[in-house]
C-alpha cells in the first residue's frame, strides 16, 4: 500500500522529471543522514503546537551542532530569495552566497530548480526531504540529501526557509552515513 502524496509534491516531481533534473522531493521525511533527522527533530520541537516555528526559536545556539551545513533563505519578492546564512561546509562546496540573491550566485540554468524547491517548501508549510545529484559545474559526482523547512519571519509570515544538506560522493553508497 502506498501513501498518497500531496498534489503539490506530485506536481513538483513531475515537473523536475520533465526537466530531466536529478532531483526528487520525498515528503516521507525518512532522512538517512543523522544530522538531517536531528534538524527535523529540532524544527518539530521548536514548532511545538504551532504549525511553523518563528526563526527566533531556531537561534545559533539551538542550531550550533549543525551550523556548518545549514543555510537560511528569505523570500524577498515573489520568487526572489536572499541567502541570509550559509554554513562553512556549503560555502566551501558551492562558493560564498551569504547576503546574495540565489539568482545572482547560482548558475542560471539551476535557478528555477532552487526556486522550485524553496517555493514548494513555503507552499507546503512543512519540512520536506529532497534527494539530488548536485548539478553545479564540476560537482556532479556529489549526491545530496536535503532538509528544507519553513520559518516565520518577525511579522509572523512564512517567508524563510531553513535548509540543511549532507553531501556524499556518488562513489559511496548515498544511503551510508
Amino acid at each position: 500500500m502506498t501513501i498518497a502524496q500531496p498534489l503539490r509534491v506530485v506536481a513538483f516531481n513531475d515537473w523536475v522529471t520533465a526537466q530531466g533534473w536529478k532531483l526528487w522531493c520525498d515528503p516521507s521525511l525518512a532522512f538517512v543522514a543523522a544530522p538531517l533527522a536531528d534538524l527535523l527533530a529540532i524544527w518539530q520541537a521548536q514548532a511545538g503546537s504551532d504549525r511553523i516555528p518563528p526563526k527566533s526559536k531556531l537561534s545559533a545556539r539551538v542550531l550550533k551542532p549543525h551550523l556548518r551545513y545549514i543555510a537560511l533563505f528569505q523570500q524577498v519578492t515573489g520568487r526572489r530569495y536572499c541567502v541570509r546564512l550559509m554554513g562553512s561546509q556549503l560555502s566551501r562546496t558551492f562558493g560564498e552566497m551569504q547576503g546574495k540573491f540565489v539568482d545572482e550566485v547560482v548558475p542560471p540554468e539551476l535557478v528555477a530548480r532552487w526556486h522550485g524547491a524553496l517555493d514548494l517548501t513555503l507552499a507546503e508549510g512543512r519540512p520536506l526531504r529532497f534527494t539530488s545529484t548536485v548539478a553545479f559545474p564540476h560537482l556532479d559526482y556529489l549526491q545530496s540529501e536535503i532538509f528544507l523547512a519553513p520559518l516565520l519571519d518577525k511579522q509572523e509570515m512564512p517567508s524563510l526557509v531553513l535548509g540543511g544538506a549532507v553531501l556524499k560522493s556518488s562513489a559511496q553508497d548515498p544511503k551510508s552515513d
